[in-house]
């Protein structure tokens, strides 16, 4: 399938995210966020914050809301739709 780039009229693939002719970006394409950064950086932040509260268990509740917040943020980072 082919779609036609609005600023030079040129037939491209239908997966084409810029236009080999004009270089247009497609705005459906593009999107503000790296392809799979949740994977880079909320898969460890979630391991770390449950390490952490298994090692704190219930003694330390600084570590505890530590750990709570890395494991949040870090879950928050990884299901993020891109």
């Amino acid at each position: 399938m082919k779609k036609t780039c609005p600023r030079c009229q040129a037939r491209v693939s239908e997966r084409a995210a810029r236009c080999r002719k004009c270089r247009y970006n497609f705005p459906e394409k593009s999107s503000p966020w790296a392809a799979g950064p949740a994977y880079g950086v909320g898969f460890p932040l979630v391991l770390m914050g449950l390490f952490i509260l298994l090692l704190a268990g219930s003694s330390s509740t600084g570590l505890t809301i530590v750990g709570g917040a890395m494991t949040f943020v870090g879950l928050l980072a990884f299901f993020h739709p891109r």
